[in-house]
């Protein structure tokens, strides 16, 4: 008995150490590379990765680490603070209209939103990485405004000064100038004579059986589209109709007394929602992730574990199917941030 004991306070410490080891070799290749994707982090690390991925998430819910708005194929960009500036290397990987309106950012360093058109205004706002909202006080107004993410404030109430100094200047000539135009008009050297008005009638044309014929025909197209407008609307009816499988999840919860808060996505054998759990600390909101599977993997939890923690909960796992040895290790290894339950119904 007192061997085992002994056994035991050596070995969760030597455990607790390999985590923190496995931390710290992240930070360092995140630190010596530079914004980095997870499989790079993982190879670097010498890490599965889906273990890399779970201390990603664990690092960045520390907020030792940082991550990108800006997808590299399917993954965010993982980097250390003071290293924002080394993400304009991977702006080939945005799409046209956000390259588009980074560029010009980048030029002008600071757009007012209004005088952008539509399509720039709507790219501004995902480029979250690299635009920065700021509001202005233009006289009584106050105005938005997007800023290069690497332009310091000091900077950009100089170009503000600027920019404004030179409207106010040129409203004030238009002015001046409109009041001498006013002044010359106001004392006409000679009597000013209008032209007069003259109507001119549209002369009727007849129409021939042609034209006639083709107007018949555009006219004819028109009740064609409203027919096809409920087709459409029948084939996308379809298309979300619930799964056996989705109406078993949700009445599941309903006989579980777990409120459903907001449905992210809904498959005919996979439902992704945000639901919220009475405990006795209160309301707990949770990430569920249910898949039809006869057997969960490590690879369930571990991908189970890195959606919750973006989402900033812990993560509910439902499956009809059984969960395997080392899914079961990895979700008692992270117990307080992963749950998973076997439904039956």
């Amino acid at each position: 008995m007192f061997i085992t004991k002994t056994y035991l306070k050596i070995a969760m410490p030597t455990d607790m150490q390999k985590l923190m080891e496995n931390k710290e070799s992240i930070v360092n290749s995140i630190q010596t590379r530079g914004p980095s994707l997870p499989v790079q982090i993982a190879r670097e690390a010498n890490l599965n990765l889906l273990f890399a991925s779970a201390y990603l998430s664990e690092l960045y819910n520390e907020r030792r680490i940082k991550m990108s708005s800006m997808k590299v194929g399917s993954s965010s960009l993982y980097y250390i603070e003071g290293q924002e500036a080394q993400l304009e290397n991977f702006i080939q990987y945005l799409n046209g209209k956000e390259k588009e309106a980074f560029s010009l950012l980048k030029s002008q360093k600071l757009l007012e939103d209004d005088k952008m058109n539509p399509a720039i205004r709507v790219a501004l706002r995902g480029l979250k990485d690299f635009a920065v909202p700021l509001r202005i006080k233009v006289n009584e107004d106050s105005k938005l405004f997007w800023k290069h993410f690497l332009i310091s404030d000091t900077e950009i109430k100089e170009i503000a000064q600027s920019l404004f100094g030179k409207k106010e200047k040129k409203a004030k000539d238009e002015l001046a100038e409109s009041e001498k135009q006013k002044t010359l008009v106001s004392q006409p050297s000679e009597p000013l004579v209008l032209a007069q008005e003259i109507k001119l009638e549209k002369p009727k044309v007849e129409e021939n059986k042609a034209e006639t014929l083709v107007k018949q025909e555009e006219k004819s197209e028109i009740p064609n589209e409203i027919l096809e407008k409920p087709k459409k609307a029948e084939k996308k009816k379809k298309q979300v109709e619930e799964s056996k499988f989705i109406k078993n999840i949700k009445e599941y919860l309903i006989s579980k007394d777990i409120e459903l808060l907001d449905i992210r996505d809904e498959k005919k054998k996979d439902f992704l929602a945000r639901v919220r759990i009475d405990t006795l600390f209160g309301k707990q909101e949770y990430l569920l992730i249910a898949k039809e599977k006869k057997k969960v993997t490590e690879e369930d939890i571990t991908l189970a574990l890195h959606k919750a923690q973006l989402e900033k909960m812990p993560a509910l796992f439902m499956a009809p199917g059984d969960i395997d040895k080392k899914a079961l290790d990895h979700a008692k290894l992270w117990k307080n941030l992963v749950k998973f339950e076997k439904v039956k119904f």
